[in-house]
């Protein structure tokens, strides 16, 4: 089969056939139909620190499937069946340590990676275990299947914050951050606004219910926002979010620095009194369970967010256009 490989511990990548995998035991064969590309791939075809630490080449690369099953190795009572349509949780938990016992398998002590710290979907065919196995309602969209995870993950974001009535900034609009906006919109914010300097991904907010898009902060705006998500990662972004939350609001951190940030302590932590929250992934399967309902309801519209399809073969030139910034979520289809 073909496969997205990360052969070297160097950047790029190589499209190589490859054996297609057998399932080991608990595990299902899935033939994928959609892999959308995410920001963790660029990390990865672009070999940063954190990718480094975490893959050991050669690995199949690509974590955002669906794929139809086609074969199951396991004597476990299961409701997914040969024929399914399934998408892959990423985060692959031990069901031993301690968050495991306490129901926090998204943050499992001794996680594994569905598509970095084992093989993933961007090929023909992939594995996935069992018990990170999700099983989609088949009235959803099969092009929305594949970008649930970054949906959830901005599920996971609003959920924490509880947005209903209140002000709410978007910091970063990439495509969890554009997801947070029109979850929020689902969930009763009293306004969403966004803030993204791309002239693309603002076009695609307008599509998805935002309230207002912005280039930058007004300083007249600073301290006003109830809840601010920050999704873009970026030292700038995080010091405008920082400044941009009112006195007693929320501040949830969801994007990830490529370096270490230094933040105001006495000023922005200490004198601003804030609810500081973190999230990482979704939580299982709570999250997946919300993230299906608001799809099956039509409250979140996916289609202004997936903007280009490319075959597995042409992936090169969907990093490019990824890279560019100048699209929403890409699906490669094998």
């Amino acid at each position: 089969m073909l496969a997205v490989l990360k052969e070297k511990a160097a950047p790029g990548v190589t499209l190589k056939q490859v054996p297609i995998p057998k399932p080991q035991k608990d595990e299902v064969l899935v033939k994928v139909i959609y892999a959308s590309i995410c920001g963790t791939d660029i990390g990865i075809y672009d070999w940063i620190p954190w990718a480094a630490s975490h893959i050991k080449p050669p690995t199949i690369i690509g974590h955002e499937i669906v794929g139809k099953v086609i074969e199951i190795n396991s004597d476990k009572k299961t409701d997914i069946q040969v024929g399914d349509l399934v998408s892959s949780e990423t985060h692959i938990f031990c069901l031993n340590c301690y968050q495991c016992m306490i129901k926090n398998y998204h943050i499992c002590e001794n996680m594994n990676l569905f598509g970095i710290g084992r093989n993933g979907g961007f090929a023909q065919y992939a594995t996935i275990p069992l018990k990170t196995t999700w099983k989609n309602d088949p009235s959803i969209p099969v092009e929305f299947m594949s970008a649930q995870e970054p949906l959830g993950n901005a599920v996971h974001c609003v959920t924490k914050a509880g947005v209903k009535n209140k002000k709410v900034l978007i910091m970063g609009l990439g495509p969890v951050g554009l997801c947070a906006g029109a979850v929020s919109k689902a969930m009763g914010a009293k306004e969403v606004v966004g803030i993204n300097d791309e002239p693309y991904r603002r076009q695609i907010a307008e599509k998805m219910g935002f309230d207002r898009i912005l280039s930058k902060l007004d300083e007249k705006e600073y301290s006003t926002f109830d809840v601010v998500l920050e999704m873009s990662g970026n030292r700038l972004g995080i010091d405008i979010a920082f400044e941009a939350v009112r006195i007693g609001g929320k501040f949830v951190a969801f994007g990830i620095p490529k370096e270490n940030v230094s933040i105001d302590w006495g000023k922005h932590m200490i004198n601003k009194e804030l609810t500081i929250l973190s999230v990482f992934g979704r939580r299982l399967w709570e999250t997946w369970k919300q993230t299906s309902k608001l799809l099956k309801s039509k409250k979140i519209d996916l289609s202004p967010l997936i903007t280009h399809k490319f075959k597995l073969k042409d992936f090169e030139k969907a990093m490019t256009l990824m890279k560019s910034r100048k699209c929403g979520k890409i699906l490669l289809e094998p």
